[in-house]
């Protein structure tokens, strides 16, 4: 009798452990901010919510509009977190140049506002250009000297002139774009971009081009711009985009470095199992492991888990 009263006792407790939701956060921080789920070690509030260098904004002042999650200066909000694909997905308002300022060449900055808080460009986005006989490239400090840079990607677009009653120019399959009239690069590693330079393909007058089809620099989430109705609206002559239209996705990855021993010397997107000393501080669920690469440090849950990695009893099966 007793050894059968032992035995409901253990299946009930096993039932209870199976009910209790895996943890997100540490106990009594926010775990969301509008309807963006924040897991550790990201967080907002007090600094025992986030790992440093992890903090993020809760922005509650464009009431009656739902609070947004903002990352680093501001200028980028935070859609997604991954802890599985150590990313994020954010998204930034219009195009990287404003098209009213390409009377010439120009060079703008553009990576710092998510390259300065820890984070790299992922290669999960692409280049995207629309306009007439153009040149974008995407560039990033090589570390070699000043004025030296070099290119993430790149693509030029073209237009004829002789048709001026094109409407649509996205092609029947496959990518958006040919580089008629707007390009698509792929972004083919994880990158630090310090800025977008955009050249003119021929001299004079570019006022026709500038009139003929809408100008956008776009990096952008692989995908987005393939969607046919968005890109048909951002293309279109006859009227400007909707605002919701020029909300652009892409995504960023990260690792973690503070408070942790220095990382190992690793060729560029690679990773490395931890030291003991690494996985021992930040992995904290019994069944995750850890990993080193570039940009730091990462957890996941050991396969047939799912949760949190970086809390206690985080991973669940």
């Amino acid at each position: 009798m007793a050894i059968a009263s032992a035995a409901v006792a253990l299946v009930l407790a096993m039932a209870a452990a199976a009910e209790t939701p895996a943890p997100i956060a540490l106990t009594d921080c926010t775990t969301s901010c509008g309807n963006v789920s924040v897991p550790y070690p990201f967080g907002f509030g007090p600094p025992r919510c986030y790992w440093p260098g992890f903090n993020l904004t809760c922005d509650t002042s464009s009431a009656p509009q739902p609070p947004r999650l903002l990352l680093g200066d501001g200028k980028l909000r935070v859609a997604e977190i991954s802890l599985q694909k150590a990313s994020v997905r954010v998204v930034r308002t219009g195009s990287i140049i404003d098209s009213a300022s390409i009377t010439s060449d120009r060079n703008v900055s553009f990576g710092g506002s998510f390259v300065d808080a820890g984070y790299m460009l992922s290669n999960r986005n692409e280049l995207v250009l629309s306009g007439c006989n153009l040149l974008a490239t995407l560039v990033e400090d090589l570390g070699v000297g000043p004025g030296r840079s070099g290119i993430i990607s790149g693509c030029a677009s073209f237009c004829s002139f002789r048709n001026k009653k094109v409407e649509s120019v996205g092609q029947p399959t496959g990518k958006y774009c040919s580089g008629m009239a707007c390009c698509q690069a792929p972004i083919n590693y994880h990158s630090s971009p310090t800025g977008m330079h955009l050249r003119w393909l021929d001299a004079g007058n570019h006022s026709e081009a500038l009139t003929f089809l809408p100008t956008y620099v776009f990096v952008a989430e692989e995908g987005w711009f393939d969607r046919r109705p968005l890109a048909d609206e951002l293309l279109s002559v006859k009227q400007s985009p909707s605002k919701a239209a020029l909300e652009v996705p892409f995504v960023l990855q990260w690792g973690v470095k503070q408070g942790l021993p220095p990382l190992p010397s690793l060729p560029a997107n690679t990773s490395t199992a931890c030291s003991d000393d690494a996985y021992r501080m930040l992995c904290k669920s019994e069944h995750s492991v850890c990993a080193a690469g570039n940009l730091g440090y990462t957890c996941q849950c050991q396969d047939g888990y799912d949760g949190n990695p970086y809390l206690a009893h985080g991973c669940q099966g």
